[in-house]
């Protein structure tokens, strides 16, 4: 594709930083200049909050929501409130979304930025679906930052990162039409702490498990570590039948600040924990199209390799927490 007016862009998230989300001056700029630039064409879709300095950035269209705050999802252990940005993104974004009247959009955080279009290729490049565990009309591309195979040394289930989005625009707006989050209380963190060990389920975790209720409302996660066979399976036949995952560089994208450089999840250490394209093509072979080749058996040992370094070795420290939050809860119930 060269030319590139079927897609809408909705940049989503504040311009200049705020508390609790720090972000690069500029930075915003330097996204919708990489649009122009990537995507000569695309319509470009600023969706931010009130008394954000505007000036000199280039958007075809403006959406101002009224911030509706950090949310509430647990506390630390001394009784203080652990607050996130979850209805933020979900405002910022679903606004965004409404006004698209192309038939593909991307959602991009205002602090990342696009260094490519390979995204828009990999989007067709999967054409085979299979019946079960298909909910949209055309694949959905994402990126493998914070999608996790692993999480402290163990599988996890449903784990679908939340920055980058690619597809049908009907698609994107299945994902992100999602409620608002209500503030959890003391009693209602105590519960799923208990119900959960301890480790309550990703932010990331919660958006996908939000859109996929939508098309199955039996589908549930205790916790971070509720990793049945089961649930593994679903998960997986979710990702292979709806999505394509990708690396940044194999999207054309950059994710700046916390999420590169030096930062945990930038490092190998945390890369080698995330879904790779070619495992993702891995599960498009075994669900989807039995013809697709099989990855290399280099990239197999490599990728081995690296979490017998990097990954397993935190299940020990894990599995000891849980066993100490387990005996806890045991000893509190005597």
């Amino acid at each position: 594709m060269t030319n590139f007016k079927d897609i809408s862009v909705v940049v989503q998230g504040p311009v200049q930083s705020l508390k609790g989300r720090e972000q690069e001056e500029g930075i915003t700029q330097k996204c919708l200049s990489s649009i122009r630039t990537f995507l000569p064409g695309a319509h470009i879709i600023l969706s931010t909050w009130p008394d954000q300095q505007l000036a000199g950035l280039d958007y075809d269209e403006l959406v101002i929501s009224e911030d509706p705050g950090p949310n509430i999802r647990n506390f630390y252990s001394d009784g203080q409130p652990q607050y996130y940005n979850n209805n933020r993104q979900i405002v910022s974004t679903l606004a965004g979304l409404r006004q698209v009247s192309t038939p593909y959009a991307i959602k991009l955080r205002s602090d990342n930025y696009l260094t490519g279009n390979g995204f828009v290729e990999l989007q067709s490049q999967y054409p085979k679906r299979c019946k079960s565990h298909r909910i949209f009309r055309e694949r959905v591309v994402v990126s493998n930052v914070f999608t996790r195979r692993y999480a402290k040394g163990f599988k996890v289930a449903f784990h679908l990162s939340d920055f980058f989005y690619y597809g049908l625009t009907e698609d994107l707006l299945a994902i992100w039409d999602l409620e608002l989050l209500d503030d959890v209380s003391p009693e209602q963190a105590a519960k799923a702490n208990a119900l959960a060990h301890g480790f309550i389920i990703d932010c990331t975790q919660m958006f996908w498990l939000g859109t996929l209720k939508k098309f199955d409302g039996s589908i549930k996660l205790d916790g971070l570590f509720d990793n049945s066979r089961q649930k593994l399976e679903l998960s997986d036949g979710y990702y292979a039948n709806n999505l394509v995952i990708a690396s940044p560089e194999e999207l054309g994208l950059s994710l700046k600040g916390r999420f590169s450089g030096d930062a945990r999840i930038a490092r190998q250490k945390g890369k080698c924990a995330q879904w790779q394209h070619w495992e993702w093509q891995e599960l498009y072979r075994r669900f989807c199209d039995p013809e697709m080749p099989h990855a290399p058996l280099y990239k197999k040992l490599r990728l081995f390799g690296q979490r017998i370094m990097y990954v397993y070795p935190a299940r020990l420290e894990t599995a000891f927490k849980l066993w100490k939050q387990k005996y806890k809860q045991s000893s509190a119930a005597l």
